[in-house]
């Protein structure tokens, strides 16, 4: 399993703050004309402060939130493989300290007792693993996020008897693409009623704050537009121009029935550009600021939490990006609550692609769990070769982030 081979998420709080003490005491002599600063001297250092004080790492800083919220959110942007090794590393951290719940968007609510039964079993059953998550959304054969579920199975089996289970929910709707057969489909009212079957993001904040009501505190780990809490996401047209705020993500409903017992962390990645909307370009948040700050302590930076509400990381602006869409003045603050940097970007690699992941006995089932409708006859080739290319197409905007 992943886990037990990176090391990313092993280092200490101590290596955090000694490499930002050495890089503050060197700021003062660095030149205020570097070519790639857009800070000015006094708000970085100003933003390195902040970072000596209140940074920690990754698993303790989610942990800690934990002390005065029910539900915690990490969002990310997919595909990006240390976010769910992350969530791996999470899983016996919360468990020790009383939270034994991950609310998790890459499984149905309706496989709830399949999740249940992996979570339990005395062998590692990978087939049934694989079949939870292809029966969510057949478009992610990723071994990381399988990784997910055996990191909470081999907590449970290092539990004794009598001792209560980490579980991890399934948040998501059991969907059926058949009725999408032509792209057209996608924008018929009618057959996306038979896709969703009534479902929506509601359903799964319904499934989170029962796990509340029933006296858990929830991690819940998902896409970053399902995790907006006090945040509306700006809804625009392939030129990003804005057409409306969505209120309808799960963590707007969580919000609204728990105020601020709960909050959102954001897992540093690209944002899409402001001109193409969704379906754009890549460009680094609040235009590279913390990209900045943290390239400031050279080899010495760390993996790092830390509080967006309240603290100078919230002033930071941005306009070239959807997520400024509609907004006057929109800021990192409004965005989010939380923030986990790990690594620059140049240094972003994927998930890995499951082999065998698509097989014969599974192929009918991949075909009408992808909303895609030129995947409806796919071949098991097919898929393999075009899940492959994309995580490459991923990387490759990755690289080319300026």
């Amino acid at each position: 399993m992943s886990l037990s081979h990176d090391s990313t998420y092993k280092g200490s709080t101590m290596r955090l703050i000694t490499a930002i003490l050495i890089a503050l005491s060197l700021l003062t002599g660095c030149s205020e004309t570097s070519d790639n600063r857009k800070l000015d001297s006094s708000k970085l250092f100003g933003l390195k402060q902040y970072l000596v004080t209140n940074g920690r790492t990754p698993i303790d800083y989610v942990v800690g939130k934990f002390v005065d919220h029910d539900v915690v959110f990490i969002g990310e942007h997919h595909c990006i493989r240390h976010d769910p090794i992350l969530v791996q590393y999470l899983i016996p951290a919360l468990y020790a300290n009383g939270i034994s719940t991950l609310g998790f968007e890459f499984a149905n609510r309706d496989d709830q007792p399949l999740v249940d039964s992996l979570l339990n079993s005395a062998e590692w059953d990978e087939a049934l693993a694989r079949h939870i998550q292809i029966n969510q959304f057949s478009a992610w054969p990723y071994r990381e996020y399988l990784d997910i579920y055996e990191a909470a199975w081999e907590l449970n089996r290092s539990l004794p008897e009598d001792a209560r289970p980490f579980r991890i929910l399934g948040l998501n709707c059991d969907v059926d693409w058949s009725p999408i057969q032509t792209r057209a489909d996608r924008d018929n009212d009618d057959k996306k009623k038979l896709v969703w079957k009534g479902c929506t993001e509601k359903d799964w904040a319904d499934v989170i704050l029962e796990a509340v009501e029933d006296g858990n505190k929830v991690l819940v780990y998902c896409g970053i537009h399902h995790a907006f809490t006090g945040y509306l996401q700006p809804i625009v047209n392939g030129s990003g121009e804005f057409i409306r705020f969505e209120d309808c993500r799960t963590g707007t409903y969580v919000k609204n029935a728990l105020g601020d017992r709960c909050m959102t962390i954001f897992l540093h990645s690209p944002w899409d550009d402001l001109d193409n909307g969704y379906n754009g370009s890549y460009v680094k948040p609040v235009n590279g600021a913390v990209d900045e700050v943290m390239a400031s302590l050279g080899e010495e930076a760390a993996p790092v939490g830390f509080d967006i509400t309240d603290s100078p990381f919230a002033t930071l602006k941005a306009r070239n990006t959807v997520y400024a869409a509609g907004y006057d003045d929109f800021t990192l603050g409004a965005f989010c609550d939380g923030y986990i940097w790990t690594k620059p970007f140049e240094e972003y690699e994927t998930v890995t692609f499951v082999d065998g992941f698509y097989t014969d006995d599974n192929i009918e089932l991949a075909r009408i769990k992808t909303p895609a409708p030129s995947f409806r006859n796919a071949s098991v080739e097919r898929f393999d070769n075009s899940l492959r290319g994309d995580l490459q197409k991923t990387l490759n905007r990755f690289r080319e982030l300026k």
